[in-house]
């Protein structure tokens, strides 16, 4: 994806808006749409803040006796220099507020799409979760990471669309052992996840109790920071590339909890600048940081440093499972690091302690990343400055610290010996695209159809698998720039990053042997002798799931042009096991 694409899409969406700005009509409610109350627009929608903020908490909703009830009006304006932004707003005004729900619990969500009517794009053939045409105004919910149902009125992708003025309700059931840790929402309708995303429209999903999972975090500050990206102004407002040659000019601008960067590069001198956020801490105080790269197309490298230099930090949680804790004793012990590199739409949750002594300048920032001779730019910049002070100017909010520890919970053990069950199956998938980034492919080798194929959420499954089956996966890049693996309803165990280095790039530090649900596959080389870098994993279909969901490239630029592919996981055959449907496929 380049610049100018990106930009292209900002201004067809701005003129989308300008025409939105006739009162558009109440569609009525057309079959496969349910008939839950519409939520009313909210005034004033997708606030932002000023660059150079302090970062803020988001605001938060917590469950009661295993239930939390949740009405979202999803709408959309523009900002001062015409960026569109999308939000989903509560009745009182709550923008994207953190879900808090345990394990067991059931999530309901009731949405109304308070967008402008805009022009059919694409016909979905039925049976259909919601609308039967997507347009440039559609949305949905995914509630990414979840180990819950692809069913309709769940966390269904493929085939649930909410136009403008339709309402849908969601009832989305956690599973009683749901790993501890941070998820996050976004729509994802394919051909427009990526502007949605852009917008503003992610917020952070957490299934409380990781204190009692891993107790180094019990009692301590946390802070749930959600990094999201957007147009850049001078993207915007310029008519020409800013800079010729190789600079370090970022496709995108970078928001810490809506706390923008403003990225402006010297036309001159080829120097970006960056503005970056204030986050609070005591001196010499730890904080349980809650990170969320919740972007639509930015790669992150995180480093904590003093005056410059590395620290250490402790990863807790990868993609919301406390690390080492599903098979071994509990609670897994944390893996310390100077560096982690968060694929799109990943999470990590760390331990980060701060200098006693003001003269020292910390930062959290995200390094340069070599995403290809086809990628984006993706530079270093701070995402935020600590500021010492004992008196706190953020918010206080419902969540701000961990609760208390309370008993060690050995349960909750999702993907518990997975490492010694029977392989049923073994696959290689494989990123691929056409150079110019008009078409980008998710291929499953021995997929019923041809390879290279574009999305389309009429296509068959590419995998047929069965519930209760283990397979191991090998997924590649044969593309010339980075691509990041995201599979939905499920997670996966990373085991092998494969010939990273053959081609530049280095494999992620910590995440082998750890359970995910995205990973980065950097890019091919281009070079006929080189092998493709690939990644070796174990994904478990042991779970409750069965049903049609998708995996794909979660760079939305690359998912919203073709690179997603649909599964489906069966239920066992009446009088065979698992393992067995599951070889037959």
């Amino acid at each position: 994806m380049t610049v100018r694409s990106a930009c292209l899409r900002t201004l067809v969406y701005s003129a989308i808006l300008a025409l939105g700005a006739l009162v558009h009509p109440a569609l009525a409610q057309k079959t496969g749409l349910n008939t839950a109350p519409s939520v009313a627009p909210v005034a004033n929608p997708c606030p932002r803040a000023a660059a150079g903020a302090v970062i803020q908490q988001p605001p938060a909703l917590f469950s009661s006796n295993g239930v939390l009830n949740v009405k979202f009006s999803y709408q959309t304006t523009t900002d001062a220099i015409g960026r569109p932004l999308f939000c989903l707003m509560t009745p009182n005004g709550m923008e994207e507020p953190t879900l808090h729900v345990n394990p067991g619990d059931t999530l309901n969500v009731t949405v109304t799409n308070n967008t402008p009517a805009s022009p059919v794009e694409e016909a979905f053939n039925a049976p259909n979760c919601g609308a039967d045409s997507m347009t440039s105004t559609s949305t949905n919910i995914h509630y990414h990471g979840t180990n819950t149902s692809p069913a309709c009125g769940a966390d269904n992708v493929v085939k649930t669309l909410i136009n403008s003025g339709q309402t849908f309700h969601y009832s989305v059931k956690f599973p009683a052992n749901e790993t501890t840790g941070l998820y996050w929402y976004h729509a994802h309708v394919h051909g427009v996840a990526e502007a949605s995303v852009q917008g503003g429209a992610a917020g952070l999903l957490v299934v409380d109790g990781i204190q009692n999972v891993q107790p180094a975090v019990a009692g301590l500050r946390q802070r749930f920071l959600v990094v999201r990206d957007q147009p850049t102004i001078q993207g915007l407002t310029e008519t020409s590339p800013p800079v010729a040659g190789d600079v370090e000019n970022p496709n995108l601008d970078l928001t810490t909890n809506y706390v923008p960067e403003n990225a402006t590069t010297n036309t001159t001198t080829g120097v970006t600048t960056f503005t970056p956020a204030i986050l609070n801490m005591k001196p010499g105080e730890t904080q349980f940081w809650r990170i969320c790269n919740c972007t639509s197309d930015t790669i992150l490298n995180l480093q904590l440093l003093f005056n410059g230099v590395p620290q250490p930090f402790q990863i807790v949680a990868i993609d919301a499972v406390p690390v080492n804790s599903q098979d071994g004793a509990q609670p897994g012990h944390v893996i310390t690091a100077t560096s982690y590199l968060i694929p799109t739409a990943a999470r990590v949750e760390i331990l980060a302690t701060a200098p006693t002594s003001p003269s020292v300048v910390a930062q959290l920032v995200t390094t340069f990343i070599n995403t290809g001779p086809l990628g984006d730019e993706d530079p270093a910049r701070a995402l935020f400055t600590v500021q010492l002070s004992n008196t706190d100017t953020a918010t206080a909010a419902a969540d701000d610290r961990v609760p208390e520890f309370t008993a060690l919970n050995t349960s909750q053990r999702m993907f518990a010996g997975l490492g010694n069950q029977p392989i049923t199956a073994q696959r290689t998938l494989y990123f691929a695209e056409v150079n110019n980034g008009t078409a980008f492919f998710m291929n499953a080798i021995g997929q019923p159809y041809p390879l290279n194929t574009v999305f389309n959420t009429n296509n068959p499954p590419a995998i047929v698998t069965t519930q209760g089956a283990v397979e191991r996966w090998t997924v590649q890049n044969r593309a010339e720039e980075n691509h990041e693996f995201h599979l939905h309803q499920i997670h996966f165990q990373v085991q092998s990053q494969n010939n990273f280095e053959a081609n530049g790039s280095e494999p992620v530090p910590a995440i082998n042997g750890q359970f995910a649900d995205m990973v980065q596959l950097p890019f091919w080389n281009g070079d006929a002798s080189t092998p493709y870098p690939s990644v070796t994993m174990l994904a478990d279909f042991r779970g409750p799931d069965v049903g049609q969901f998708v995996f794909h490239c979660h760079i939305l630029g690359h998912e919203d042009r073709g690179m997603m592919a649909i599964i489906q996981v069966n239920p066992p055959s009446p009088g065979t096991s698992p393992a067995a449907s599951s070889a037959s496929k």
